[in-house]
This record gives structure tokens, sequence and C-alpha cells, in this order.
């Protein structure tokens, strides 16, 4: 692999842009915030259903209240935010050697279809069809490994039992009962944004450092004796925030609320940059996750090495195939 900076980043999705449709996502979650209230106050005038009920509405109404406290700081300075991304330089990326995708057996003849990432919560760095509190923010990525080991630990997790040895392709297909495939890949990507470090993202976390949580919300947590949320101030709290183990899925599973990470991937996308590359968390490789529809207006180009089976598609992914 070889990278390199290259000022080549498509244009921003204008459609994210601050304008009438920002000024809806305001309103609506304003109207929202006040059914909360509304809602909160019910647990203070009435009892509803069991205890355990109880308990498990007002966390749920909890997580709500911090998510939508914030997502409403975060319209307001979507734009800032964008361009505090859109100030770092580009790093391009090469796929030489190839890359690696591993894939369900499912998508043997579409290998670079990203459709499969919005399905459920979604993955690291994009939001999910499932994540209902997310209104209409699902959008799809496509993930790639430097290598095949790293490409099997991302699809399959680490050894449980750590015995100090490494897994065969073998032994990783006798730890699921589907089958899967693998996919080496070759191209360029000019345009990801490289958070290899935390250093890039001093601009962004100088902005979401300034967001608070409301004088209602934390009434709230106190009435219903909840720990009160710590917010990220730093660029190395949101570097470890964006590179979290598995469990950052804890919220996005239990409460339908994008995770930091995923709601950082929106951004990014908005922002214009065509991928993301990260260190996987899972081996000593390194991850790409690309926005497949930015790569409208650009010259990157990533496919599928060897010949193609009859009937497959979705095999190249550039400007004139955006693999949906």
């Amino acid at each position: 692999m070889s990278t390199g900076s290259r000022a080549t980043r498509s244009t921003p999705n204008k459609l994210q842009r601050r304008g009438a449709k920002e000024v809806q996502e305001e309103e609506f979650v304003r109207v929202v915030i006040q059914a909360h209230d509304r809602a909160a106050g019910q647990f203070y005038g009435r009892g509803i259903g069991s205890k355990w009920q109880v308990l498990s509405a007002a966390e749920q109404l909890y997580h709500d209240r911090v998510y939508f406290d914030l997502e409403l700081q975060r319209t307001t300075h979507h734009e800032a935010l964008c361009v505090a991304l859109e100030s770092i330089e580009p790093t391009a990326v090469t796929l030489d050697p190839p890359w690696c995708r591993i894939t369900d057996w499912t998508w043997n003849l579409t290998p670079l279809s990203s459709a499969g990432s919005v399905k459920g919560i979604g993955q690291r760095f994009n939001i999910g069809v499932d994540l209902d509190r997310a209104r209409g923010q699902a959008f799809p990525c496509l993930y790639l490994a430097q290598d095949e080991k790293t490409a099997q630990l991302e699809k399959f997790g680490p050894l449980e039992h750590g015995s100090g040895g490494t897994l065969s392709t073998y032994d990783f297909a006798l730890r699921t009962p589907e089958s899967f495939v693998t996919f080496a890949l070759t191209g360029h990507v000019d345009a990801v944004l490289d958070v290899r470090s935390h250093g890039p993202l001093n601009a962004f976390a100088k902005i979401i450092q300034r967001f608070s949580i409301s004088a209602e919300t934390k009434r709230f947590a106190r009435r219903q004796r909840f720990r009160e949320r710590s917010l990220i101030k730093t660029s190395t709290e949101l570097w470890y925030r964006l590179l979290a183990p598995p469990e950052w899925r804890n919220e996005p599973q239990n409460f339908g609320i994008p995770a930091p990470n995923q709601i950082f991937g929106r951004y990014v996308r908005d922002a214009g940059f065509e991928g993301i590359l990260y260190p996987s968390q899972r081996g000593g490789g390194l991850c790409l996750a690309l926005y497949p529809e930015n790569f409208s207006n650009s010259t990157s180009e990533v496919k599928v090495s060897g010949a193609a089976p009859a009937g497959a598609t979705q095999i190249v992914l550039d400007k004139d195939n955006l693999c949906p």
C-alpha cells in the first residue's frame, strides 16, 4: 500500500448543507424534545406499568433526550463541522499489493455492493435503517481490509481463546455455518480521511467540545439516578470513540441511536471524502470505509482482481459504477 496527499476530494454533498432541509431538521428535533418533556412528566405524575417497564422506558427516554440535545447542536453547526473536515488534506491510497474484502455468499455476484452495510444498525462508519432515532439518515459504506488476515479478523473476530497461533482460511470457515467469499481488490482511492492519528481531528473537536446537555435532560437523569453522560471534549477522546472496540454497538442495538463513530462517518461523507482510512481494531492492518456516492466526480477506482464469473455485476467501483 502507498499513501500520499492529493487535493482531489469530491464536491461535498450539497443536499446535506445548511438550508431548508436543516431548518426542518432543527424543528423536528425541537418537536421531539418537547414530546419527551411531556413523556417525562408522566413518570412523575403516575405509575406506568411495572417497575421494570418504567425503568426501561426511562432509560430509553434518557438516551433519546441526550441524542436529540446533541443532534440539535450538530444540525445547527453542520456547515462548520463539514468545513472543519474539508480543511484536512485528503490522503490517496493505492491498493497495491491487493486489498481484501470478505462477504457472505449472498454477495458473491455483487462483491462491491454496499447494500448490506445499511441493514440492521449499520457498521462502524455508516448508519443503518434500523436506527429509527436517526430519521432518514441511513447511508451505505463499502468496507475493505489491507490484507486477508485483517479482513478475516474484521469479519469473524479474533481468537476467543488466545493460543498465540493464527487461523487459516479453513479454520475461519469452520467458525460459521454459512459460506463466505474472499475478493482481492486493486485500484486507488484519491481522497480519503486518514484517522490513523488524532491530529487531523483537532478542528472538528474544537466545535463539538462546546456542545452540552440541556438542563432538563440533566434534571431527568438526576431524578432517575442515571449517570450523567460524558461528552467528547478533545481530539484524543474523539479518536478513541471512533476506533472503539465492538462495544460501540451497544447504544445502536439497545436504543436505536447512532454511535459517535457512525455520526462522524456522516460528516465525513457530507464533507466530500471518498472514505476513511483507519487502523483495524481486531488486527494489525488497516481498513478503508468507502462512500460510493462520493465517487461520482472522482477518478478513483476499485475493482475485483481476476476473471469474473458469468452474471457477476458490481465488480468495479468508479464514477460510472457506484455499486449501490
